[in-house]
């Protein structure tokens, strides 16, 4: 097995975001692939600032995954803990469309 060698970015991809770690030569991740992910960010998560960077970790991986901002769709507002807040039927809706979108799961 190869080290990981992790190397961080120069600078952040966007305000608010932490500059990513990755390794100089990522490892397959054989084992996720074909199986569907998605990474679901809302935010005021403490995730928000880095879930980018488990997505595009993954790609590099070899594993495919959908990386969906709840801003993006028009949720605001909401925290880590999304299933207990008050708009938590907006963000069962993104992802129950995604769960019938995905061919696998059908």
């Amino acid at each position: 097995d190869a080290p990981l060698d992790p190397v961080r970015e120069a600078s952040p991809q966007g305000p608010g975001l932490q500059a990513c770690w990755f390794a100089a030569s990522p490892h397959r991740l054989t084992r996720l692939a074909g199986i569907p992910i998605l990474i679901l960010t809302s935010e005021a998560s403490y995730h928000a600032a880095y879930d980018h960077c488990t997505a595009q970790y993954l790609t590099k991986a070899g594993v495919a995954n959908d990386f969906i901002r709840l801003a993006d769709r028009g949720i605001h507002g909401n925290g880590h803990m999304m299933m207990l807040e008050k708009n938590n039927l907006a963000i069962a809706a993104v992802i129950d469309g995604w769960l019938k979108a995905q061919p696998k799961l059908k």
